[in-house]
């Protein structure tokens, strides 16, 4: 007992003297540098152009830095191509260095907002830690694709990658993940940017930003390529040549690959020396292999859904800036593969067609063979059109329901139990009250319509009383079982779904519809296709305030648009108001016509599909059975 009270004792005074090592270690390097910021300061009050400001802020910044971050400047301030005392293209000094950093942290305005004074000490550090990476890439895409590695990794956005990176996935793996990301980020940015000049005004400002966005170089497949094989820079060339990066997220890859073998054999020899210093940064838990679970939202989303545009010449505005939003999913890609799935059933059709001649030795009859290929290839042909057809008639009706945004999704218990929490009468008339396999929600200009079976309203729900939308990603839930009581996330379906928070007598019921298709009313392509659920959620939300500041209603000088704006965001109650009559009115109210759809051709491809399945599979099956 007593040897082990005082090995406990012995390990106590070891700790705590580390702790005053460690302090007294930041405290002598503050010094050193507080000391150097003055004398810079000093040496520099005559220059033209210097900023007293700068002194009082690095001195400020200093404070609140880390021992890590304190010993990174003294090492950058050793260096002779060092950023403090030879910046590119701006004032030198450390107090410069520093202040002009933390003025970043001073709201200049309220149109200017602020950041907070650890992010900006993350990003110094990251700055000083990956600085060898930022001079061989550039520093334009550096911050982008330090916090591309964050996401696809799974670490929090407001930290260091430096710190957080090297504790969970070692230095040497960080390392070759950012350098990849600034390296193909540099090259996409040359060919999203070849057409901006400077002819195009304020409208190349727009465009650059879109450049920006359209520029995918760190997914989590992508990471989790890296982090698993660590390719050299010729192998990663010739895998996106093969196109083998398209289906890890990465695009555009159609780049010059010259300039990209060039930047990823910049520093990829030194890196071990790069990345050894910190190899003590390190956590005391086992080095990750592959990025967290659930590491990059965004990202998924992005590749979970196509955008296009509206199909035909745009003859309005708001046609011309319609999206159409379709998840990936097995009908997609059957579609997109319809050439190689109508060659595999054709000759699937022939080989079966001919099985029943070679069973019974009889001659095999050629152009009968070659029908059955024909029809079976028509059969899939028609089948893959017939799945285009339905995906069009639905954008097709959308058209007709609204201007705005128009959802469609899958019929699940959630949605089913929330809309007879809301509407017990309108939903009492069968189990899944008039709801089909997939349920709509058009967007009006008073409010959300959810339509049914047939496209019958099935109920309707007033701007006043959609308190919130959002679109939260639900993750596949994990595949346990008796021999891992932690199981691995599963990598089944993700669902994305959109809420509307409805309010009522007691608690609010979020109607949650699992999106699988939607309209949307947007100027910007590129913003949907990088950020889909958030121009969605986004437009929609437009939209619902739109309803106290459309024209039809809100009429300058008038005190309406203010009230019913009030109403929206909850300030005033909505209960006992004229509005209040006015939403139940048009909830409960008569319900318009459902629009009346064509369903001839699709009709038409049924009757082809069925026929191609009876003339190519029953058929044989049912002479090889007779044989």
């Amino acid at each position: 007992m007593r040897d082990e009270q005082a090995a406990d004792a012995g390990h106590a005074g070891d700790a705590a003297h580390v702790a005053d090592a460690e302090h007294l270690d930041r405290a002598l390097r503050l010094e050193r540098l507080t000391v150097a910021a003055r004398v810079d300061a000093a040496a520099r009050a005559g220059v033209v152009g210097h900023d007293p400001q700068d002194l009082h802020h690095a001195l400020a910044f200093l404070d609140v830095l880390d021992l890590r971050t304190l010993t990174e400047l003294e090492r950058e301030l050793d260096r002779p191509d060092s950023m403090v005392t030879r910046p590119p293209g701006t004032a030198p000094g450390l107090a410069a260095f520093l202040g002009r950093r933390y003025a970043a942290s001073i709201p200049a305005s309220r149109y200017h907002p602020s950041t907070s004074v650890p992010e900006l000490a993350a990003r110094l550090l990251d700055t000083l830690v990956f600085r060898e990476i930022g001079l061989a890439h550039g520093t334009t895409m550096f911050g982008r694709a330090v916090a591309r590695v964050k996401d696809a990794l799974g670490l929090p956005p407001r930290d260091s990658l430096a710190a957080t990176g090297f504790a969970e996935y070692g230095a040497p793996a960080v390392f070759l993940l950012l350098d990849v990301a600034a390296s193909f980020a540099t090259v996409q940015l040359t060919r999203t940017s070849a057409h901006i000049t400077a002819s195009m005004g304020y409208s190349g400002m727009d465009a650059y930003a879109d450049a920006l966005d359209a520029c995918h170089f760190m997914t989590v497949p992508f990471a989790r390529h890296l982090l698993r094989w660590r390719p050299a820079p010729d192998a990663l060339v010739s895998t996106m040549r093969r196109g083998r990066l398209d289906g890890l997220g990465i695009s555009p890859t159609d780049i010059d690959e010259d300039r990209l073998l060039t930047e990823l054999a910049v520093l990829r020899v030194r890196l071990p020396e790069l990345s050894a210093p910190y190899s003590s940064w390190h956590g005391p838990g086992a080095v990750r292999r592959r990025p967290r679970a659930g590491a990059g939202p965004e990202d998924e989303v992005r590749r979970a859904f196509v955008v296009a545009p509206a199909d035909g010449d745009a003859r309005t505005a708001g046609h011309a800036f319609q999206q159409r939003l379709t998840r990936r999913s097995w009908t997609v890609r059957a579609r997109e593969r319809r050439a190689r799935l109508a060659v595999a059933a054709a000759a699937a059709a022939m080989a079966l067609s001919s099985t029943p001649a070679w069973t019974t030795a009889q001659a095999v009859s050629l152009g009968q063979v070659f029908l059955a290929g024909l029809v079976g290839a028509v059969g899939v042909l028609a089948w893959a059109a017939l799945l285009a057809d339905r995906e069009e008639d639905f954008f097709r009706t959308a058209a007709t329901l609204s201007r705005s945004t128009v959802l469609q999704g899958r019929r699940d218990a959630a949605l089913v139990s929330a809309l007879r929490l809301l509407r017990p009468d309108d939903l009492a008339r069968n189990r899944d009250g008039g709801l089909g396999r997939t349920v709509t929600v058009a967007l009006e200009r008073e409010g959300v319509v959810v339509l049914g079976r047939g496209w019958q309203p099935v109920a309707r729900f007033h701007w006043l009383h959609v308190t919130r939308i959002s679109a939260p990603t639900v993750p596949a839930p994990p595949a346990a079982t008796s021999s891992e009581p932690h199981p691995a996330p599963s990598h089944g379906r993700t669902v994305h779904r959109v809420d509307f928070v409805i309010r009522r007598d007691g608690p609010d019921v979020a109607v949650s519809l699992p999106l699988e298709r939607a309209k949307v009313a947007w100027t910007q392509r590129s913003f949907v296709e990088t950020n889909p659920l958030k121009a969605l959620v986004s437009g929609m939300e437009s939209a619902r305030y739109g309803w106290a500041l459309s024209p039809a209603v809100a009429v300058p000088g008038r005190p309406d648009a203010n009230e019913r704006m009030r109403l929206l965001t909850g300030v005033d109650p909505v209960a006992g108001t004229r509005y209040e009559k006015e939403a139940l009115d048009w909830e409960f109210g008569p319900r318009p016509r459902p629009p009346v759809r064509a369903r001839r051709r699709q009709a038409v491809l049924g009757a082809l599909v069925v026929a191609a399945i009876v003339w190519a599979v029953v058929a044989p099956v049912l002479a090889l059975v007779a044989s």
